[in-house]
């Protein structure tokens, strides 16, 4: 029971940041951040080790960030400034910008396993958004995919290139809401693969007793 209420909270994680980075938010979805059953979320993920200053600092941007006058229109604006525009003057959210593959060679995997977990991409997204990798990374949390499966999907595919996407956004808004988003995902990512890799050393310990 205890793991299966971990698994939510994991799946739920990973999907609320990838609804928050897949593209510019519109005034429904900030009304929906800035609501108490939102913010009582966010503050919950104080407790996951090593995140606390990091969530305190993203709901501060975000607090900032709701409180502007044209806080869609300016929103919007943070987000195009730092995603849709190609480096340098922006940050790629793309897998297959970063050294460790190619964009066809990532885009053809990930399309593989979209059709495997029964998700496609919207708006004709490219299947190597930072967006899409963590949608899909819910779903196999959700599906209940094996651990090592869920490992290997984190390791090789998002926790390759996402450090480099957490420093690229830092360097150019310290204080911006997408920025602290990413910094925070991140952060979490590298906490749960060791979740995971320690719930595999505990299979394989188990496995080799029997």
């Amino acid at each position: 029971m205890q793991h299966n209420h971990i698994h939510r909270q994991r799946a739920a994680v990973y999907q609320w940041f990838s609804q928050l980075l897949f593209r510019e938010l519109d005034e429904e979805q900030l009304i929906r951040l800035e609501s108490g059953e939102s913010r009582k979320w966010l503050a919950s993920l104080t407790a996951i080790p090593g995140l606390s200053v990091d969530v305190k600092n993203l709901e501060r941007s975000l607090v900032r960030a709701l409180r502007r006058e044209s806080r869609q229109l300016e929103l919007a604006a943070d987000y195009a400034s730092l995603f849709l525009l190609a480096p340098p003057g922006g940050v790629s959210p793309y897998a297959g910008y970063y050294p460790h593959t190619t964009a066809p060679e990532e885009r053809k995997e990930m399309n593989v396993l979209l059709v495997e977990y029964g998700l496609t991409p919207q708006d004709n997204e490219p299947a190597d958004h930072i967006a899409v990798q963590l949608a899909l990374m819910a779903r196999m949390v959700t599906k209940k995919e094996t651990l090592s499966a869920q490992y290997y999907f984190l390791h090789h595919h998002i926790m390759c290139w996402a450090p480099l996407l957490r420093e690229s956004c830092l360097h150019r808004d310290e204080e911006g809401v997408y920025p602290q988003a990413v910094n925070v995902i991140t952060h979490f990512m590298r906490e749960d693969e060791l979740y995971l890799e320690s719930m595999l050393v505990d299979d394989f310990y188990l496995s080799s007793q029997g």
